[in-house]
């Protein structure tokens, strides 16, 4: 999962990156400095878990990602089996494309969370 993180980070626009357990526990992360990886994985579990819940009161079904737009940055969050993939974005940049970027890996960590996973 780091090897992932850290490949994510890399990515043009992206500050940092973290894999949590969906109450805040953070598993793995590669921030910039001046991040702190407790703090985002304590907004992580709380909006996704908002989420969740409004989703379901909705009859939505589960979220796939929760985007949070600020005035210096967006955050996106993407639940996946047992846990959630955390990305720091750069303002300016186009979410669409950062969201296709965020994509592959999303989907390797959902594979690698698979094979952890007991049978």
């Amino acid at each position: 999962m780091r090897e992932v993180i850290s490949e994510l980070k890399d990515r043009v626009g992206v500050r940092g990156a973290l894999v949590l357990t969906p109450d805040g526990v953070v598993i793995a992360a590669d921030l910039c400095d001046g991040l702190d990886a407790n703090s985002v994985a304590a907004l992580a579990s709380a909006s996704v878990g908002l989420a969740l819940r409004a989703a379901t009161t909705l009859d939505l079904g589960a979220p796939r990602r929760v985007t949070l737009t600020a005035r210096f940055g967006r955050l996106v969050f993407v639940p996946f089996e047992e846990f959630v993939l955390a990305v720091v974005i750069e303002p300016g940049l186009d979410l669409d494309l950062t969201l296709l970027e965020i994509a592959g890996p999303a989907r390797r960590l959902r594979n690698l969370s698979k094979l952890d996973s007991p049978t």
